[in-house]
């Protein structure tokens, strides 16, 4: 089980939404969870108000999934616009805090973000950390860390985190999947979370028959934006089963009339996991409200080797039933 994958607050409140082209109509919503793999049985209960669990194929031995399909008493307008305000942060009691970080980006943005609680172990862990460690760091974030020497300040780590974030965030908004840095793992190796987020990606091309140029913005970020497009950066640190855990995420909203396709893309976290994606739709229903069908893919190396199958199978059953539980909290508190 995934750290972030554990903690599914964010993962509709800072969706990526994605639009049609020009002339390109979504299916009704029954239509659409049907060619999405869900049996009738599961959509007459998503049509009732059930939130119901779907089976998502995982692209890789390292990745754990979930897909869920729910019905929610509000309009798709007025779900994102919530979904703006953070509504699942609100209701997740894991957050220890988070922060957007608008265009071009400062310093300033991360000044809420510290190394409590525990500061003075986890700034050791920083200015100690080794290629293949429990952080996840690339090779020069290591050396700036280590550059600190072992008695350095939490204050002073902790302004070296806020460095290291902001290069990042950056990097990744002028070169998008090229600009991040890969994870420094034992033996000169790496783990690059683009290649990660590519692979979740491509196998996610059902939805591109729904939404083409969307689905090649989620290729060729930052260019190719849709008209319309919204889109947010924000940092958040949370606690995982007792792990707390610093994320970098990103979030573009574009709508497609009265329905909304949506994702979200995590391209950095710190520990527990390599990265996440997740695709969404919110789609009108009859009665006013909208069905969301959502689907998550979380890259993580603590499900490989000897029982990775077993070990995956049985974290996507966990992560699912961890996200069934936020996005329920989500729906009455929509209400």
């Amino acid at each position: 089980m995934t750290a972030r994958a554990a903690r599914a607050g964010a993962a509709v409140a800072s969706l990526l939404c994605l639009a049609a082209p020009a002339g390109a109509e979504l299916p009704e919503a029954g239509a659409l969870l049907a060619s999405l793999g869900l049996s009738p049985g599961e959509v007459a209960q998503v049509e009732a108000g059930q939130l119901v669990r779907h089976d998502v194929a995982p692209a890789s031995e390292r990745e754990l999934t979930a897909g869920l399909a729910f019905h929610v008493p509000l309009p798709p307008a007025q779900l994102v616009a919530n979904s703006k305000q953070d509504l699942l942060d609100r209701v997740d009691p894991n957050l220890i805090g988070y922060g957007a970080v608008p265009a071009p980006g400062s310093l300033a943005a991360f000044a809420k973000l510290t190394l409590e609680p525990g500061a003075a172990t986890r700034a050791a862990q920083y200015t100690s950390a080794q290629p293949g460690g429990n952080l996840n760091l690339s090779a020069e974030e290591i050396a700036a860390f280590q550059g600190l020497g072992s008695g350095a300040s939490p204050a002073a780590v902790e302004a070296q985190v806020r460095a290291a974030l902001l290069a990042r965030v950056q990097a990744y908004r002028t070169k998008g999947l090229a600009g991040i840095a890969p994870y420094a793992l034992a033996g000169g190796k790496t783990r690059s979370p683009a290649e990660e987020i590519r692979t979740a990606t491509n196998a996610s091309k059902k939805l591109e028959q729904y939404a083409p140029a969307a689905f090649q913005l989620l290729q060729d970020y930052p260019n190719g934006k849709p008209p319309g497009t919204e889109e947010i950066l924000r940092w958040s640190q949370f606690d995982a089963h007792g792990t707390p855990t610093i994320a970098l995420t990103h979030v573009l909203i574009v709508p497609d009339g009265d329905a909304y396709l949506l994702a979200q893309r995590q391209f950095y976290v710190s520990t527990g996991y390599n990265a996440e994606q997740a695709l969404a739709a919110f789609l009108p229903a009859k009665d006013g409200g909208t069905v969301v069908v959502y689907g998550n893919r979380t890259s993580t190396d603590q499900i490989t080797g000897f029982g990775g199958g077993t070990k995956r199978s049985l974290g996507s059953k966990i992560l699912a039933s961890q996200l069934e539980t936020m996005f329920e909290k989500a729906r009455a508190a929509a209400k």
